[in-house]
């Protein structure tokens, strides 16, 4: 999971989805559904954070990446909370589901980042959860097919999935990649007392 998850033509296929669902999202509620800008609000947030954090990914802004993770992680914990006003009982098992992996997600992202050490055991919690996190966007917006099989909610949901699969993965993708290069630098003799063994090469660098 781990060779997954630190793969780059992996998270680029993963920003993809979710950058190419989210702007034909916005474009299918803006002139199909009749919605407003502010309606679509956060889909456009979603939008320019992936693509920040894909960016500063490639720039190896390390600073960046963490704040456009935690911004993303905000905005689906926000979702998960909105969604009990909008959907009705006989969905609470899944909006239950869905906000506790989010809430873990979220606060998992804070652990990780609080020091400058590895934390395998943690990354490798939130890459279950992410795995959890598609298999519920899939199942959820499978149901939205089968209640209301229309062309256009197809279209929706299958977008939807795609959209919300590929934010979430891509997010886990960053905090593995990090991790992994904090694990490459301990294995190379770093420690926050002394910093980087002499000819350390960074991974931006090879």
């Amino acid at each position: 999971m781990k060779k997954l998850f630190t793969n780059d033509k992996f998270f680029l296929a993963m920003t993809l989805c979710a950058v190419v669902a989210s702007a034909l999202n916005v474009l299918l509620g803006l002139f199909v559904w009749g919605l407003g800008l502010a309606d679509c609000c956060s889909v456009l947030i979603c939008f320019g954070c992936v693509v920040v954090l894909y960016s500063s990914y490639k720039k190896h802004s390390k600073n960046v990446m963490k704040g456009m993770m935690g911004a993303l992680l905000m905005n689906l914990l926000l979702g998960s909370i909105t969604n009990f006003s909008i959907f009705g009982q006989e969905e609470t098992a899944f909006l239950v589901s869905s906000l506790i992996l989010n809430v873990v997600l979220f606060v998992n992202h804070f652990i990780i980042n609080s020091d400058h050490h590895s934390s395998p055991c943690m990354v490798k919690m939130n890459q279950i959860i992410a795995g959890l996190n598609v298999l519920f966007y899939i199942i959820w917006n499978a149901f939205s097919i089968c209640f209301e099989p229309s062309a256009l909610n197809v279209i929706a949901s299958v977008l939807n999935a795609l959209g919300m699969c590929g934010l979430v993965i891509s997010i886990v993708c960053v905090e593995s990649r990090l991790d992994a290069y904090r694990l490459d630098r301990e294995a190379a003799g770093w420690t926050e007392e002394k910093g980087y063994p002499e000819n350390y090469v960074h991974q931006k660098d090879r």
